[in-house]
């Protein structure tokens, strides 16, 4: 009986030891079945990629979504056809909102301080972490303003760079939340700059207002408040005497308002804000608003329908456009080019008074030659407005500004 034991248990653990022991074949079926069907999702989705058409906003995220870049030799020599590429195959990925929902889900269920990179702060507020840029990335951007200030340096250069709420509303963090230091961040590139830009502190400006709705409690954007703190303190700067200056009240255009940090982080959605725009008192210059590609004129700087929608902060010009030319009645042979991200939407009704002229680009969606641009019009004055974490997070500005450089002819 006892040598019967051991002969079992010796044949047990050689059936353990995992060698010349076939599979058997109902599990062979069924690893091929699964198998199979992963390699149809992937296939579907691929297919599904293809045909299906581009979504021009997020309504879950709230924001415009990149459209498919035009194929151009220019933008291919450059590698700035691939960046628009993945940015358009990331935003455009079909079941996009249900794959960003599912991981906001998990990651709540996971007990995390923060969803998707947004803080829930006190007092309801919302903040998205500081970003920190990649070196190599960064320098390639900060070298490409550069050679560009030396091409033109005959134009005033602008650079106003806004910190974002976790940096300036640091308070408003929840307890234990770490966040970069974006004010260090921002000193370094004015330093690497140097003087060729005139580089504009709006840090101080809304610090001495940190304990007002600066920004908004659900969305990533600053107000029309914070920006006009700001405009009154950049005027000198850009410019702009004191005693021409209009004077501009604040208009209430909305007051149910729910951003983009709410809807990427599930948190607040309840939450109902006001949106304001700000009129001058008495007479002003009037504006013709051209959106060059979209070749859609108007004589408004904002867009009442898209109060109508989600995405009330697109009253500022409509939301973003690859070209914006908008001419003006104002006293003033000055004509400005800005380079920005949508901080600058809600700003710029503030400089029109004060410009004959202003061409608007965004980088994220320009493709144009931007050679032909500079050739085209007599500019006087250039304005880089971003906000802090898209200026270290983009990947765009340096092919644009290579698109108008001249220097390795």
């Amino acid at each position: 009986m006892e040598k019967e034991k051991k002969k079992r248990a010796r044949k047990q653990k050689r059936s353990f030891s995992g060698k010349n022991i076939p599979l058997p074949q109902g599990k062979l079926r069924n690893y091929a079945v699964i198998w199979a069907l992963f390699i149809l999702i992937i296939a579907g989705f691929a297919v599904a990629n293809l045909v299906h058409k581009d979504q021009e906003v997020s309504v879950m995220e709230n924001r415009s979504l990149a459209q498919k870049p035009e194929l151009t030799w220019e933008g291919l020599g450059s590698g700035r056809y691939m960046q628009q590429y993945e940015t358009w195959l990331s935003d455009q990925f079909v079941g996009r909102d249900f794959w960003v929902q599912l991981k906001t889900f998990a990651d709540s269920a996971g007990g995390k301080k923060e969803e998707n990179g947004v803080f829930h702060g006190k007092q309801g507020m919302l903040l998205e972490d500081i970003a920190v840029p990649e070196e190599k990335a960064l320098q390639e951007k900060l070298d490409a303003m550069k050679t560009y200030q030396e091409q033109y340096s005959d134009l005033n250069m602008h650079v106003l760079l806004v910190p974002n709420a976790a940096e300036i509303q640091s308070d408003r963090l929840p307890a234990f939340a770490v966040t970069a230091d974006q004010s260090a961040l921002l000193a370094q590139v004015q330093e690497e700059l140097g003087t060729g830009f005139d580089g504009i502190d709006a840090g101080s400006t809304l610090e001495n207002h940190k304990d007002e709705e600066i920004y908004y409690h659900t969305d990533n954007h600053w107000t029309t408040l914070g920006a006009w703190y700001v405009f009154q303190d950049a005027a000198e700067s850009l410019g702009i005497s004191s005693d021409s200056m209009i004077s501009m009240e604040p208009c209430g255009v909305s007051r149910d308002f729910t951003g983009s940090l709410s809807s990427m982080s599930g948190y607040e959605t309840g939450y109902k804000e006001p949106v304001y725009i700000y009129l001058p008192e008495g007479d002003a210059p009037q504006v013709v608003v051209n959106y060059v590609e979209e070749q859609k004129k108007t004589a408004s700087l904002y867009d009442s329908s898209m109060l109508e929608g989600r995405d009330k902060y697109g009253v500022f010009l409509g939301g973003n456009h690859p070209l914006i030319d908008i001419k003006t009645t104002a006293d003033s042979t000055r004509r400005l080019l800005i380079f920005k991200d949508s901080y600058a939407n809600c700003f710029i009704p503030f400089l029109t008074p004060y410009f004959r002229e202003i061409l608007v680009v965004d980088p994220r969606y320009y493709t144009g030659n931007l050679e032909e641009l500079m050739e085209q019009n007599r500019l006087t004055d250039v304005l880089f407005l971003y906000n802090g974490n898209t200026f270290f997070q983009d990947r765009m500005l340096s092919g644009v500004l290579a698109s108008g450089s001249t220097a390795d002819e």
